[in-house]
Parts: structure tokens; C-alpha cells; sequence
């Protein structure tokens, strides 16, 4: 008895093994369907003029704090930050993209941003033991005013 069932069994097995390794019609008409379409070459693709294949904005930030900050002090600008309960920020130091020396309080530097970024934080540092001041900036395409 035990003998027919594992034959039984196996003959089964054997069967569903053979039959889900054919294709239908149906299945072969569509494969040769798919054969039939021509494949799209790079030179026949076309971008719509406004799209640009530069992965990074340029961005221009002027800071004029001339009357408010000392001889000296130093400018960064981070990519990636969070913003605190409390209003301040917190940036995170990997992510610095600029850092600049202020004279006189006045600054103009250029930076690139990859294309998605929508916001920075920059940071003033001075020499005089002061905690840094920070402020937000979102990027829109025109220049960056810190006055």
C-alpha cells in the first residue's frame, strides 16, 4: 500500500513538473509580440529643452553685517541640519559645504548644492567666545542676503 501512494505521489509530482515547464499559446504569442516592438536607442530619446543634465544648482551667498560683527570672524554653510524645538539649529559638520573667512563683516562666495536641496543653514563664528550666529536660507534659485 505504502508503495502505490509514494508511486501515486511521485507520478504527480512528475506531472506538474513537466507541464509548468511548457508554454501555452497564449504565452509564446506574447513573447513574440514584445520581439516585435523595436528598442528605443539614446539617440532617438529627446529631453524637453528647459531639462538640464547638471545635477548641481549654483548658489551665491553675500553677507553684509558689517555694523554688527568684529574685524574677523568665519562663515559656514551646511547642507544638512535639524531644527530645534527651541528655534536653533543643529547642523550636522559632514555635511559643510563653504567655509569662509569675514572681513569687516562683508562676504560674497559662490558654492554648488546638488539639485534637490531645498534649504541650508549657515553659521557666523566670531573670535570672541560668542555662540554662532545661524540662520536658514531656502534655496530658489536667487542669491542668499544675510544683512
Amino acid at each position: 500500500m505504502k508503495k502505490i501512494v509514494i508511486i501515486t505521489l511521485a507520478s504527480l509530482f512528475l506531472i506538474a513538473c513537466r507541464d509548468s515547464g511548457t508554454s501555452s499559446g497564449s504565452e509564446g504569442a506574447s513573447a513574440s509580440t514584445l520581439a516585435a516592438e523595436p528598442t528605443p536607442k539614446a539617440q532617438d530619446l529627446v529631453a524637453p529643452e528647459e531639462f538640464s543634465f547638471d545635477p548641481v544648482i549654483h548658489q551665491t551667498l553675500e553677507v553684509n553685517l558689517s555694523g554688527s560683527l568684529p574685524a574677523r570672524a568665519q562663515l559656514s554653510v551646511y547642507s544638512r541640519f535639524t531644527e530645534q524645538s527651541n528655534g536653533s539649529y543643529r547642523v550636522d559638520t559632514n555635511s559643510q559645504v563653504v567655509h569662509a573667512a569675514i572681513t569687516n563683516g562683508a562676504l560674497s562666495v559662490d558654492f554648488v548644492l546638488p539639485k534637490g536641496q531645498s534649504s541650508v543653514v549657515a553659521e557666523i563664528w566670531s573670535y570672541d567666545g560668542e555662540a554662532p550666529l545661524k540662520k536658514e536660507f531656502a534655496i530658489d534659485g536667487n542669491e542668499l542676503i544675510w544683512d
